[in-house]
């Protein structure tokens, strides 16, 4: 984050993306974009809803305020249908944050970025 021009100050660093989904039951799949681990924390008053982890073979029941880390890049995923309300908080770095770092998108050294 340190990175970005004006220096901001981000309540998700050491990650750059924050996601809310609000009820929603997702289909499987991979996030093909992510960066290392995306991080989730479930909110809500809910039953069911767990989270599927493919490859590991894992149904993660989480409750309201757990946090749950994964490689999403590499983990086929999705939730469990729910009863109640459910949310979930997903913090990530997508790949293509690498290439502003290393080269800010082809702008490395202009003016307006320093």
């Amino acid at each position: 984050m340190e990175i970005l021009p004006g220096k901001p100050d981000s309540p998700v660093s050491p990650f750059v993306s924050l996601v809310l989904n609000a009820n929603v039951s997702t289909l499987a799949h991979l996030d093909g974009k992510d960066f290392v681990l995306c991080l989730v924390l479930a909110i809500g008053e809910f039953s069911g809803g767990g989270l599927v982890l493919g490859e590991q073979g894992l149904v993660v029941e989480a409750r309201n305020g757990d946090f749950l880390a994964f490689c999403s890049e590499r983990t086929t995923h999705f939730n469990l249908k729910y009863k109640g309300e459910r949310a979930s908080m997903v913090l990530h770095t997508d790949k293509e944050f690498v290439k502003w770092r290393d080269c800010r998108n082809g702008w490395a050294g202009h003016c307006s970025l320093r």
